[in-house]
């Protein structure tokens, strides 16, 4: 299953259109997410039918911004459980296989309400606790100063509180192919900033159901977000032959953490090889391995 994500910035225009139109083509997504329309209600139909999709939902915009549409084939299964001005929230299978709990998000863009996006985020985690979670969208914040190049640094309290929330809902962001940065403000400039708002996460039940979906951060096509292109497949089928595991990177929570130091310190005793360079990689590897669990 292939999953397309992208902030549109606008599909009211022709030009817009055509480049949709375009992307469709190329990539053949079996479910389309599309954030920030600006279009009006029942402007759906339209859009079912030139992109030869028979299925979709609609959130028109408030005021003149926002306006959200998901579309998605004949073999996808959805059965919606809610969704809002910012979001879409249903039970995803394709054909006869497993089921999960799949959530289309657009994070707040003003920063002083992205705490109700992070509020939100856990009422559609207790939908379906015990479920796989794949969550995909423009979630307007990055999770470490690592994701954003130019212009001032990004608060840190912002970060951490984006952090918490995914680590709450048991969330973790997956290896990925392409360019880091989905956001780039005013392409065409020699200096510019640049961030990674757009995510795709699963929860800690992913892996029980489903192989780590392939993420790959495509085009901008005529916007200035990048799409988001992930493929599900379930476990023990030829579209993954093995499981993928997600990139370590060292949580700022563990510090406070009693435990994490003793990890840490019997992790960097232990030793079973003559090659220093071979003992730092075996010590890196296990201590990685042994706070991820």
């Amino acid at each position: 299953m292939k999953i397309l994500s992208w902030n549109a910035r606008g599909l009211g225009n022709p030009t817009a259109f055509r480049h949709l139109k375009l992307l469709v083509r190329q990539l053949s997504p079996q479910v389309l997410f599309l954030m920030e329309t600006r279009l009006g209600s029942y402007s759906i139909s339209k859009f079912r039918h030139s992109l030869q999709f028979n299925n979709g939902l609609e959130s028109p915009r408030v005021g003149l911004s926002g306006g959200l549409m998901l579309l998605w084939k004949d073999n996808i299964n959805v059965s919606l459980n809610v969704f809002g001005p910012t979001y879409f929230d249903s039970f995803l299978s394709i054909d006869d296989g497993p089921t999960f709990h799949f959530t289309a998000f657009y994070g707040a863009p003003a920063a002083s309400n992205r705490s109700s996006s992070w509020t939100l985020l856990q009422r559609l985690n207790d939908i379906a606790p015990t479920m796989p979670w794949l969550v995909t969208g423009d979630f307007n914040e990055i999770l470490s100063q690592s994701d954003k190049y130019g212009g001032p640094l990004r608060n840190e309290s912002q970060i951490e509180a984006f952090r918490k929330a995914l680590d709450h809902y048991h969330l973790h962001d997956l290896p990925y192919d392409g360019d880091r940065f989905t956001w780039v403000k005013n392409r065409t400039a020699i200096s510019t900033t640049k961030e990674r708002l757009d995510w795709v996460f699963t929860n800690h039940l992913w892996n029980s159901c489903f192989d780590t979906p392939t993420v790959s951060h495509l085009d901008f096509f005529s916007s200035d977000h990048r799409t988001v292109d992930a493929i599900v497949a379930p476990l023990n089928t030829a579209a993954s032959s093995h499981r993928q595991r997600s990139r370590f990177r060292f949580e700022k929570l563990w510090l406070v953490d009693p435990e994490s130091k003793d990890i840490i310190t019997a992790c960097w005793s232990h030793g079973s090889h003559s090659d220093p360079i071979s003992s730092i990689i075996h010590k890196l590897e296990s201590c990685a391995t042994s706070l991820q669990q």
